[in-house]
């Protein structure tokens, strides 16, 4: 029952908050450095929902990385659990997130409330390094609601099938240790629109 509560929530949320995207918004970017169509829609959708941005410059920066700490920000967004956060504030689950790092309460959120990320096996989160594509699709995978005995122990392949199974990657050529693009990171959130 859970594994179909969370997405059908992520859904309605996501739903509700693209009916705000103007009509023009799959065909131009907000932003001067996006000119793929595909990736255009992404980011202006998920840039509505306030789960992303770009720079003050007027870019987007598609090809640029992301950090662990940021990846959870987004989901913790994607999620629509931003009222949450204050209850994970002050927890230190992880030694290299204290409270007072800027995404401490989205990653103890994502960790001990929601499950959906987890540390390295010497206890760290490692906050600043770059996500990989598999660690990346690892989350959304969770967040959808798959477990580890269900997505299978080999990690990051398994939880890639599972992504390419319930098409959250479609569109998106990732490899598991590859790092993770911000513009696909945006393609991947939109994906989680058509998630079976």
């Amino acid at each position: 029952m859970k594994k179909r509560v969370l997405p059908l929530l992520l859904a309605v949320c996501l739903t509700v908050s693209l009916l705000a995207v103007p009509a023009g918004a799959a065909f131009a970017s907000a932003f001067s450095d996006v000119s793929d169509p595909a990736t255009a829609t992404a980011i202006e959708s998920l840039r509505l929902m306030d789960v992303l941005d770009g720079y003050g410059d007027g870019t987007f920066r598609p090809s640029g990385s992301l950090t662990r700490a940021q990846f959870c920000k987004m989901a913790v967004y994607a999620m629509c659990q931003s009222s949450e956060l204050g209850k994970y504030r002050v927890v230190t689950i992880f030694p290299d997130v204290k409270p007072a790092y800027w995404a401490a309460s989205y990653i103890n959120l994502a960790a001990k409330g929601k499950q959906i990320i987890a540390g390295y096996p010497d206890g760290r989160f490692y906050p600043d390094r770059t996500i990989t594509a598999g660690q990346a699709v690892s989350i959304l995978v969770r967040l959808l609601g798959y477990t580890v005995d269900e997505v299978g122990g080999i990690f990051p392949d398994s939880y890639l099938a599972q992504a390419a199974t319930v098409e959250l990657i479609d569109g998106l050529s990732l490899s598991g240790g590859a790092v993770l693009t911000r513009g696909q990171a945006a393609r991947l959130f939109l994906n989680l629109l058509r998630c079976d």
